[in-house]
C-alpha cells in the first residue's frame, strides 16, 4: 500500500462537483482534494511505480528527502493556482487565509514529509522529537526540554502518519510481532511503540542528525574541553591506542568522537574501519570504509556488529571504529584492541567503573568459560582510555573525566588512574595524574615521535602544577583574602 493509496480515504466523502463550483476550502477540504488530484495525476504516478520498483535502489537519505518534497510542493501548488483554490484554517474560532506556499508546503509535509514536526525538522537548534500522542508533543532545543506548539490534525492522521514514515523505512508496525519498531530515514534515527504497548497512542521518538557534522574547533568555542585536552586525546589518536569515549544518552558522545576522529583521522592519511548499526560518523578521511548491520530474521543472513569486527581484522585496518558497543560485539571489539588494531568506540556509562563494568559483563555473555578475572586481565590490558562526557544543567556538555585504563598483576584487578577530571566548582579541569609509559611507549611505537610524546608529558605536568597551586590558593584562607 503506497502513499496515494494510504490517502484515498480522505476523499471518499468527498462529492467531486463540489469542487467544480467551489474554491474558498477549509484546510481538511483542501488536504482531501489535492489527494485526489495527486491520485489522479500520472506524472505523480509514474513517480510512485519508478520508486516502488527501485525500492533498494534509493538511498533515502536528506537530499532524497528535500527532492522528493519539492516535487511534490511544486504539484500541489501549480494544483492550487491553477483552479485557483483559497485555503483557510480555523484558529480561535476564527478563519484565517492561508497562503498558496504555505497550504502547498503544510499538505506536502502532510503527504510525504515530517507533517506538523516538520518546523522541528528544519530547525538546527532541535536535536530530538518526543511524540507522546497525536496532540502531545515535546522538542528538546538547545539541550533543553519544550512544549512543541504544533499537534497532528487528529489521531487517525496521526496513526497515518507514523504507519507511512515505518513503511519508507523499511519496516512494519502492528500488534504482532512488531510492537516496537527501531528504524532510519532520511538520516535520522526512530523508534517507535505500538499503541497497543504505549498507553496514549502510539509513541514516536526521533533523534536527528546534522548533514553538517560539528567540528572540533566548534566544540573547543563550548569549551567541551580546552586546547591541552585536545591535544592530548589528538595524540592518543595518532599514537593508535584504544579509547572509549562513553556517556549516558544524550550526553553527545557520538558528536563529539566524530568531531575528534575527523579531525585527526583525516590529517594522518591512515586506513579506518567504521562499523555502527546506523550510520552516524561520516568521517571525512579520505581511506575509510564504512560498513553496516545488516539485520535479519534469519541468523544465516544476517550481519551484526560483531560479524562486521571480525571481518575488520582480516581488512588490514589501522583503526577499527565502533560506533556504539552494546552487546556481544564487546569481546570482538577488545579482540582487535589485542591484536594491534587501534580499537576507538561509544558506549554508555555514567563514569569509568560502569563502562568497565559493562565491557566486563558483555564480553563474559559471549565467553563464560574464561571466567572473570581472566577477563579483567584481557581488559585490563587492552583498553588505553576511558573517556566520559556529561551534559551538565546550567553548564552544557563537558568532558567531565579521561582515565587511563590498566591492570594490577600483584592485586589482580582493572586500574583507572585518573588524568583529567571536570571541577564542578570552578567550571575547570584539575589535570591529576601524567601518562604511564607504557602508554606513552605504545604511541611512540605506533607513530608518535618520542620527543612529541615527551613534550605531551611535560604539558601534562604543567597543567597538573597549575591544578595544584590553584587548589592550594582555594585551600588557604590567607590568600583568597588578600586576592580579593
Amino acid at each position: 500500500m503506497n502513499d496515494i493509496q494510504s490517502l484515498s480515504a480522505l476523499k471518499a466523502s468527498v462529492h467531486e462537483d463540489e469542487f467544480k463550483t467551489q474554491k474558498n476550502l477549509s484546510y481538511e477540504e483542501t488536504y482531501a482534494y489535492i489527494a485526489k488530484a495527486i491520485e489522479d495525476n500520472k506524472v505523480a504516478k509514474i513517480r510512485e511505480t519508478q520508486k516502488s520498483e527501485n525500492t533498494q535502489k534509493i538511498v533515502k537519505d536528506k537530499a532524497y528527502y528535500r527532492e522528493n518534497f519539492s516535487f511534490y510542493f511544486k504539484l500541489i501548488k501549480n494544483e492550487l493556482l491553477t483552479n485557483g483554490i483559497k485555503t483557510f484554517r480555523m484558529e480561535d474560532g476564527k478563519a484565517v487565509n492561508m497562503d498558496v506556499n504555505e497550504t502547498a508546503s503544510d499538505i506536502a509535509a502532510g503527504y510525504v514529509g515530517w507533517d506538523c514536526l516538520e518546523d522541528a525538522m528544519n530547525d538546527d537548534k532541535v536535536t530530538d522529537i518526543f511524540v507522546i500522542s497525536w496532540n502531545k508533543i515535546f522538542v528538546e532545543r538547545k539541550g533543553k526540554n519544550e512544549v512543541y506548539k504544533k499537534t497532528f490534525r487528529s489521531q487517525t492522521a496521526y496513526k497515518n502518519f507514523v504507519d507511512r514514515i515505518v513503511r519508507e523505512a523499511g519496516k512494519q508496525l502492528d500488534s504482532g510481532e512488531n510492537k516496537i519498531v527501531d528504524f532510519e530515514l532520511y538520516g535520522n534515527r526512530g523508534n517507535v511503540v505500538h499503541e497497543s504497548v504505549a498507553t496514549k497512542g502510539a509513541c514516536l521518538t526521533l533523534r536527528k542528525h546534522s548533514e553538517d557534522p560539528i567540528t572540533l574547533e566548534q566544540l573547543l568555542g563550548w569549551n567541551l574541553m580546552t586546547k591541552d585536552i585536545s591535544d592530548m586525546l589528538g595524540m592518543a589518536v595518532e599514537g593508535e591506542t584504544n579509547l572509549i569515549y562513553a556517556g549516558i544518552t544524550g550526553s553527545g558522545k557520538t558528536t563529539t568522537i566524530r568531531a575528534l576522529l575527523n579531525y585527526y583521522i583525516a590529517k594522518l592519511n591512515k586506513r579506518a574501519l567504521v562499523l555502527e548499526d546506523t550510520q552516524e560518523l561520516f568521517l571525512s578521511n579520505p581511506h575509510t570504509v564504512d560498513l553496516k548491520t545488516f539485520p535479519t530474521d534469519d541468523p544465516k543472513t544476517s550481519i551484526t556488529l560483531r560479524d562486521l569486527n571480525i571481518s575488520a581484522l582480516r581488512m588490514k585496518p589501522k583503526y577499527i571504529i565502533v560506533g556504539e558497543v552494546r552487546g556481544a560485539e564487546a569481546e570482538s571489539a577488545v579482540e582487535g584492541m589485542e591484536t594491534g588494531h587501534s580499537t576507538i568506540f561509544t558506549m554508555h556509562g555514567g563514569n569509568v567503573w560502569n563502562v568497565v563494568n559493562r565491557l566486563v559483563t558483555k564480553y563474559l555473555m559471549q565467553m563464560p568459560t574464561l571466567g572473570i578475572e581472566v577477563v579483567e586481565r584481557i581488559i585490563g590490558e587492552a583498553v588505553n582510555f576511558v573517556c566520559i562526557q556529561d551534559d551538565i544543567p546550567g553548564i552544557g556538555r563537558r568532558i567531565t573525566s579521561i582515565h587511563e585504563i590498566g591492570y594490577d598483576f600483584q592485586n589482580h584487578c582493572v586500574t583507572a588512574t585518573p588524568i583529567v577530571s571536570f571541577n564542578f566548582a570552578t567550571k575547570d579541569w584539575d589535570w591529576l595524574n601524567p601518562l604511564s609509559n607504557e602508554v606513552l611507549n605504545t604511541m611512540t611505537r605506533r607513530g608518535v615521535s618520542y620527543e612529541r610524546a615527551n613534550a605531551l608529558n611535560e604539558m601534562i605536568a604543567n597543567n597538573i602544577e597549575k591544578t595544584k597551586q590553584r587548589k592550594a590558593q582555594e585551600s588557604d584562607p590567607l590568600k583568597r583574602e588578600k586576592e580579593a
